[in-house]
């Protein structure tokens, strides 16, 4: 593919992400919808802030000022706003994978975790949409988003994003994610990080028959297992995890010695475990890892802000999913060639802008 297919194809295709959001506009006195959202995908690009990309778009053309376009989103309804993102990302699943689409269901790996924002904002202890959590980059306080990925064979594609705010707990939303997932696909096996060692959501994930592989939180109980371990290097036994509140859960506890003599575990409620050995549950397990890339790539896409509006917040960073979709399609579905990056995508897009508001004098 060319270069002028390649620009051909990515306006086209950010142009259709664009023309499925609405800000509800109720009249166009000097902008239009289009106008914003292309506000926002330059925003994006460039991973500025609103004042910052204004300002760099109206060198070249007549577009809102920043705080307009901040205006617009915080105008909008936090549930309406959701509901567009979910059909958003259920179009950007079915062009991934079109057979979906006419009813064919996928066994299919859910990838879940939750991806973590800094703010150093003066209202982050008193703010409902801003979580505590473990010290990083000079703050303890975070904007948290509970993702899903959904791996059908090698193809990936973000499916879901939730909001996760004060006012809700883990389990709930992971729940949600999973009850949404069903709808698409055959669940292989969940992947979660130890952050998720749960009863509740253990005991969901098995009511929902959705089996789990998350990595063992070594406490004395756990440790005390591995005596059995002997000179065996791997070994799966019955286990069980009790809560404060005195409920418990029923897993299979997977022991593994590494070849470097370091010894892991995996709680699981996958059946059949004699079947496979140590690096089958290892190599599964790796495919989690495709997520942490994807945040990499997502922040690569993700416009700046310094406000706590939970609209605004929200958008942005599920605009940022959507164009990583986007590469990932192209990527996956397209023959672009192994060196079509996300900076690739970035330039392509933005030089694409400039040539098309370029006035014609210049």
């Amino acid at each position: 593919m060319n270069i002028t297919e390649l620009k051909t194809l990515l306006i086209s295709a950010k142009n259709n992400i664009n023309s499925q959001l609405k800000l509800n506009k109720t009249k166009d006195i000097k902008y239009t919808e289009e106008n914003y959202l292309e506000e926002v995908s330059f925003l994006s690009l460039l991973n500025c802030c609103a004042e910052d990309g204004s300002k760099a778009m109206n060198i070249i053309d007549d577009k809102p000022s920043g705080d307009a376009l901040l205006q617009q989103l915080k105008k909008l309804d936090f549930e309406e706003v959701e509901l567009q993102y979910h059909g958003l990302f259920e179009k950007q699943f079915f062009r991934m994978l079109p057979k979906a689409k006419k009813g064919k269901k996928y066994k299919a790996i859910v990838i879940i975790d939750n991806h973590e924002q800094e703010t150093y904002s003066k209202k982050k202890r008193s703010s409902r949409e801003i979580r505590g959590g473990k010290h990083k980059n000079g703050t303890n306080f975070f904007f948290k988003y509970m993702t899903m990925q959904i791996l059908v064979q090698d193809k990936l594609i973000n499916l879901s994003v939730k909001f996760y705010s004060r006012e809700t707990t883990q389990a709930r939303l992971v729940d949600r994610l999973i009850k949404q997932a069903k709808k698409y696909v055959k669940i292989k096996v969940v992947l979660l990080d130890r952050g998720f060692r749960d009863v509740k959501i253990l005991n969901d994930l098995e009511y929902r028959l959705a089996p789990v592989l998350m990595p063992m939180v070594k406490d004395k109980k756990g440790e005390k297992c591995f005596e059995e371990l002997g000179r065996k290097k791997f070994k799966a036994i019955k286990y069980w995890l009790r809560s404060p509140k005195g409920e418990y859960a029923d897993v299979k506890l997977l022991m593994m010695r590494l070849s470097n003599g370091k010894e892991i575990g995996f709680y699981t409620t996958l059946r059949n475990t004699w079947l496979h050995n140590a690096n089958y549950y290892l190599n599964l397990y790796k495919k989690r890892w495709k997520i942490e890339t994807g945040y990499r790539l997502q922040n690569m896409f993700l416009a700046k802000t310094t406000s706590i509006n939970k609209v605004i917040r929200y958008f942005y960073f599920c605009y940022a999913v959507a164009m990583h979709n986007l590469w990932l399609i192209i990527k996956l579905t397209t023959k672009v060639g192994k060196c079509f990056t996300v900076l690739k995508m970035k330039f392509v897009l933005l030089l694409g802008w400039v040539f098309t508001h370029l006035p014609k004098d210049w």
